[in-house]
């Protein structure tokens, strides 16, 4: 069977490209047998159909090279991203397959200390999106799956950043992890008790087992700022293990900076020069015009003696 060439870019956004040969709707296996899942656009759709699809693929890349560029080490609770490319007219994204099997069929199976190791790795996906501004939005059991030891929360297609509203979103509204919590909330209460609760539902927590009741308290508040936070859930489940710390972007980037100021050092502003100011002079008035007295002098004696000359001849 021949190999298809995709091109595109690694998590880092390096180019890259694969070679890979279709195994079903969704899955692709590379040269080297390697088994990933392989997301696209619907090869048949209307054009609202098909503008959805791109943001929630745009949305899923986002979230993917965030959570990659931020954490050193892959996330089990969390997709692991391979490759991606948005700038061409057949975008994609590749990644690992999700481990074990999506818990979409129930959960009422699920042994008593499984289920707390399955609400830890639920909540610890969560606290581990909160730290990096992130919100899944789309929390249910239909993106989470489960293998026996560890809980993952795949379909990140509407995770938007925390105070930003979704591009679909209807009514405007920000994203907050209290969002997540509480949808969170709602599978919890599901594994307990065995009963879905609906979106918009808040289920009886009084007339639950004392352990359930507290577990949830708080979290199904109408005020999303009100509920506990996913990492003070792991807090009531007693969980131990440490969460990674995502890399802080600022700190990460000051030896660049600092390199870059190293090769090309910043402009010392020069003083200006100061031309020289001429003064300008104020204005002279013209002095008024004198006559000359030894002109008029001889004036005064000429009409003087012509008086004169004309009494002596009178």
């Amino acid at each position: 069977m021949t190999h298809e060439t995709l091109s595109g870019r690694d998590p880092s956004g390096r180019e890259a490209a694969w070679q890979v040969q279709s195994l079903d709707a969704d899955r692709v296996k590379t040269d080297d047998g390697t088994t990933l899942v392989l997301r696209s656009l619907p090869a048949e759709a209307n054009p609202v159909e098909l503008a959805t699809a791109e943001v929630l693929l745009d949305n899923e890349i986002r979230a993917l090279t965030r959570l990659h560029t931020r954490y050193l080490r892959p996330l089990p609770e969390l997709p692991r991203i391979v490759g991606y490319d948005f700038d061409s007219a057949e975008p994609f994204l590749l990644l690992e397959p999700p481990i074990g099997k999506c818990v979409d069929g129930g959960l009422r199976t699920l042994l008593i200390d499984e289920r707390r190791r399955f609400m830890i790795g639920l909540f610890r996906a969560l606290a581990q999106l909160d730290a990096v501004d992130l919100v899944h939005g789309a929390v249910g059991l239909s993106s989470l799956c489960w293998d026996g030891a560890t809980t993952q929360l795949t379909n990140l297609e509407h995770a938007v950043g925390t105070g930003e509203a979704s591009r679909l979103s209807r009514n405007g509204s920000v994203a907050h992890p209290g969002h997540d919590v509480r949808a969170a909330g709602r599978v919890v209460y599901e594994l307990f008790t065995g009963r879905s609760v609906a979106v918009g539902d808040t289920p009886d927590l009084a007339s639950q087992p004392e352990v359930l009741a507290s577990l949830l308290r708080g979290v199904f508040d109408p005020d999303p700022r009100l509920r506990p936070t996913a990492v003070q859930m792991l807090e009531r489940l007693n969980d131990r293990d440490p969460l990674p710390r995502p890399v802080d972007v600022t700190s990460a980037m000051k030896p660049g900076y600092d390199r870059f100021d190293e090769l090309r050092p910043p402009k010392v502003a020069e003083k200006p020069v100061l031309q020289p100011t001429v003064s300008r002079l104020a204005p002279v008035s013209p002095k008024p015009q004198q006559i000359p007295l030894v002109p008029l002098a001889v004036v005064v004696f000429l009409v003087v003696a012509a008086i004169a000359i004309l009494v002596a001849v009178i």
